[in-house]
């Protein structure tokens, strides 16, 4: 291939890689609505340094199945409410960040379903599950009316 073809090749590479992350939702907002994704400029780089040391900070050989949903479970809803300090309208930060904390209430509520043994904890897990999805959807409906009024 010659130098004018290779380098063609390589713009277009570039050119389509920088317009793939340019369409991505801001690091953090993946699973929240588009008015959360469209105002957030994501965790940034202190959010990432966090999301890391939560990691390192414990031993995959060490953990149980369920204690590494929870993990999961409490680093993703982290990693979306971090992404959310960043909005400016104070209602919206105020909604998208209950969204991904309500999220990762309901995630932590199934694993205690799956795992736990305590019938009173499962009742709450139960009850957490209906009432927070309930507001998430009533979250969602709020944020998708605000992202049309603009």
């Amino acid at each position: 291939m010659n130098r004018i073809a290779l380098a063609a090749a390589l713009a277009l590479t570039v050119s389509t890689a920088i317009a793939q992350e340019a369409k991505s939702p801001p690091s953090g907002t993946e699973s929240l609505p588009k008015a959360c994704q469209d105002a957030s400029p994501g965790q940034g780089a202190t959010g990432k340094a966090m999301e890391m040391g939560d990691m390192a900070a414990h031993s995959m050989s060490d953990m149980g199945e369920a204690r590494m949903a929870s993990m999961k479970a409490m680093q993703d809803m982290g990693k979306a409410m971090r992404a959310t300090h960043g909005i400016k309208d104070p209602d919206l930060a105020f909604i998208c960040g209950m969204i991904a904390h309500h999220r990762g209430a309901v995630a932590m509520s199934r694993i205690e379903l799956q795992s736990g043994k305590d019938e009173q904890a499962k009742s709450w897990a139960k009850k957490i599950i209906a009432d927070q999805e309930r507001e998430i959807a009533e979250f969602e409906a709020w944020a998708a009316k605000s992202d049309k009024a603009k």
